[in-house]
């Protein structure tokens, strides 16, 4: 596959017109069109079911459009890591992360390394600990901000401080914010919103114990801005971290702490014996030396 047709079929993806597609990409209509159809030659499927104004992506064709964003992101980082030179300290660095308080001690050591190297730029990429761990594993990342992840010794990292405590986000007026913190009784009949995997596998199902059978399970998340949204909208309490969502006076929300207390750490991961680029190796030495 040709990085040029990828990036001809992932402007298709973004535009979902032919016509707009080509003019974004300055080429002709039929000339896109008979690339398209090559790929769909070369790979022995069909990617795009074409309308008369628009394109609908089917199910192999989805499947391309994630692998084609990886391909090219690499392409495009790998080039870039070979043109800079060795006398400044310039590039890109990729860091991956979960949903943490932990993200900010990362993000006091990208401001004071920036102060020294203005020419490097980073690359945040946000998800759970699937997503992250999946992008580090495939070199799209150089490093990993990894939240309770019990394989950590899989990788070289640096554990971060202070550990994220989970807790409920609540409405203000829900009876439970008239508690100072929740025990797992407490939350029994209460419609829940939970991240999946720390609630089937993580420090949750721990702490639930023999109750996790009995809870009411009204949806999952992975990113807490979302659960706090249908927290908003009554849906339920969210099982969460702490700090990742304003509460208190004037937000409509509150937070309370479960107890016994449940603490995930947080690590600065990257792969043993992985070649990193200088812009990566200086920013994990100011991380070394820093924390």
């Amino acid at each position: 596959m040709d990085i040029r047709v990828l990036r001809y079929y992932l402007a298709i993806c973004r535009e979902g017109n032919l016509s707009r597609a080509a003019q974004t990409l300055h080429v002709t209509q039929p000339t896109l069109s008979r690339q398209i159809a090559d790929l769909e030659r070369e790979l022995g499927c069909t990617l795009l079911e074409r309308g008369s104004r628009s394109v609908t992506l089917t199910e192999k064709g989805l499947y391309l459009r994630r692998r084609a964003e990886e391909i090219v992101a690499l392409a495009d980082q790998t080039a870039a890591e070979l043109t800079h030179g060795d006398d400044v300290i310039e590039g890109d660095v990729f860091i991956g992360a979960g949903e943490s308080e932990g993200m900010r001690q990362v993000a006091a050591r990208i401001r004071a390394f920036r102060e020294r190297c203005p020419h490097v730029r980073f690359h945040l990429r946000s998800g759970n600990s699937t997503d992250v761990l999946e992008w580090l594993e495939r070199g799209l990342v150089d490093f990993a901000v990894l939240i309770a992840f019990p394989e950590i010794n899989r990788f070289e990292h640096i554990r971060l401080r202070p550990t994220d405590a989970w807790g409920a986000l609540m409405p203000a007026d829900h009876p439970l914010a008239q508690k100072e913190t929740v025990a797992p009784r407490d939350l029994t009949g209460v419609p829940l919103i939970a991240s999946g995997q720390a609630l089937e596998t993580g420090e949750l199902s721990q702490w639930f114990g023999e109750q996790r059978d009995q809870l009411d399970v009204a949806a999952t998340y992975n990113l807490a801005f979302n659960a706090a949204q249908l927290v908003r909208e009554g849906v339920g309490c969210a099982l969460t971290l702490e700090k990742l969502v304003a509460t208190g006076a004037g937000t409509g929300l509150e937070f309370r702490p479960l107890y016994p207390p449940v603490v995930s750490p947080i690590d600065f991961a990257w792969k043993d014996r992985q070649t990193l680029t200088g812009a990566a190796q200086a920013f994990l030495d100011e991380m070394r030396q820093n924390i």
